[in-house]
């Protein structure tokens, strides 16, 4: 049950860490790209076998592994500016309830059973995400307000979807060696952006910035790792809600409470469904 609840805990520090990179001015990409410097490192050493490179890039895994590469700096990416801009309660909902998307990818092009929970799930998912975004009409809110979680739902859902055809079908027991190819790969596509970044916009590398990239990367490591312990410990009908809804839960109560993120009735609401989804989903 400790895996449960430190995959749970590490989690939600992530949300937490990007909403205090804005308040402390931290640049993201920067730290992002230094994140998954530490992250390769730690999950490489916990792999306990010796591999070349060049054995990893035979891997059948190798292709799909660059794919999540770039999807996992560009979804973290815009993880840390959702949290920033649409606030922690929201950012927590849209990454949690992208569980849609696999869940439809594998019922059209994977033939998944369908039934009425999942149907149920899948529907009541977008008045969900609408009452989630809904503000007061007198209210002006910027358009990356509602970009930036939808964004985060796409492509988080991608991203789940892509790891999960490449798990089903290609990396068997390689799943920390896959991880850590990707995190590795993230952190060259992170340098090539953040060298051009720095050559366009003349950013510095900040101190500030790398002890950033190291807290995060040490709570990237750590959450992922008690995640896959879980995984491997309880039944995916057990581990998913439970995760899914302590982590959507967790993040609208510490954006309530600790950065005094103000939520409308309505909001409320479109949380209370989206916990309704994650366990439909899960439960069918």
């Amino acid at each position: 049950m400790i895996n449960i609840f430190l995959a749970i805990f590490f989690s939600t520090c992530i949300i937490i860490t990007f909403r205090l990179f804005g308040k402390y001015k931290i640049d993201n990409l920067q730290a992002i790209t230094f994140n998954y410097l530490v992250a390769s490192i730690l999950s490489f050493t916990s792999f306990n076998e010796w591999i070349s490179p060049l054995e990893i890039l035979q891997k059948s895994w190798f292709i799909w592994a660059t794919l999540n590469g770039f999807l996992f700096i560009l979804v973290f990416y815009i993880f840390a500016r959702s949290a920033q801009n649409a606030g922690v309660a929201i950012t927590s909902v849209a990454s949690k309830m992208s569980v849609v998307i696999p869940v439809l990818i594998g019922i059209i092009f994977y033939k998944d059973n369908i039934n009425w929970l999942k149907m149920a799930g899948i529907i009541i998912a977008f008045p969900a995400f609408y009452l989630i975004l809904s503000r007061k009409t007198e209210e002006k809110v910027g358009l990356k307000y509602f970009i930036l979680p939808l964004l985060l739902f796409l492509g988080t859902g991608s991203n789940d979807s892509i790891m999960k055809h490449a798990q089903t079908y290609y990396v068997f027991d390689d799943y920390l060696l896959f991880l850590g190819t990707i995190f590795f790969l993230s952190l060259i596509i992170g340098i090539i952006f953040w060298i051009t970044g720095i050559t366009a916009k003349k950013q510095p590398v900040s101190t500030k910035n790398i002890l950033a990239g190291i807290i995060l990367g040490i709570l990237n490591y750590l959450s992922t790792m008690f995640f896959l312990r879980s995984v491997a410990i309880f039944q995916s009908s057990e581990f998913f809600p439970v995760f899914n809804v302590s982590i959507v839960s967790m993040g609208a109560l510490v954006g309530y409470f600790l950065f005094k993120e103000k939520l409308l009735i309505k909001n409320w609401i479109g949380i209370l469904l989206a916990i309704s989804t994650i366990l439909l989903i899960a439960f069918a």
